[in-house]
């Protein structure tokens, strides 16, 4: 016997889509705090991007040139990245105890974030950017292209959709985000 499509797509629990989707958003907004439903968010974006390229990890391979201090920095980008993400996950902790206005550092937050996509072989698109920075798109755009005249981080459009802007850290980005997480 067949199943209606409207049976298929409520699955096993029951659920349409859309109602299963509405009872995430129900169970987040009660038992969620703000920042950790604006962490979701970004994660979810991060993964639209990755996506959005094509991204595979299973691929990723060893980029680094040899012999220099950014090869050094190549070769321990994990174990960097990882320095880089408690770093960032301690910066949100902050926000739980202390108005978040008065903890900005978007730049910072933009390049760990940046750092952090770089190890795993990724580009992050301007609106996860802008979110990772936690301050208005308006705002974090202004630290973009200052961050791109400063010459560490470079623009370019998406392969897959023209409309979609990828962002990524320059050599410069890498060894001066990377020389410091080496010092934590």
């Amino acid at each position: 016997m067949a199943t209606s499509p409207a049976a298929q797509s409520r699955g096993r629990t029951g659920m349409t889509a859309g109602a299963a989707r509405q009872d995430i958003i129900n169970r987040l907004a009660t038992d969620w705090k703000p920042q950790d439903i604006r962490s979701l968010a970004a994660t979810l974006l991060r993964l639209a991007d990755s996506l959005d390229q094509g991204w595979d990890g299973s691929n990723v391979q060893s980029i680094f040139r040899w012999p220099s201090a950014l090869a050094r920095i190549e070769r321990n980008a994990m174990q960097l990245a990882m320095k880089a993400r408690l770093i960032t996950e301690q910066r949100g902790r902050r926000r739980d105890y202390i108005d978040g206005d008065l903890l900005g550092e978007p730049a910072w937050d933009m390049l760990l974030d940046l750092f952090m996509q770089f190890a795993g072989g990724a580009s992050v698109s301007t609106t996860s950017l802008c979110i990772a920075s936690r301050v208005p798109g308006t705002t974090a755009l202004r630290y973009i292209t200052l961050l791109e005249d400063k010459g560490y981080v470079a623009r370019r459009p998406s392969e897959m959709d023209g409309r979609v802007m990828l962002v990524s850290l320059t050599d410069t980005g890498v060894l001066a985000v990377g020389r410091y997480l080496e010092q934590c």
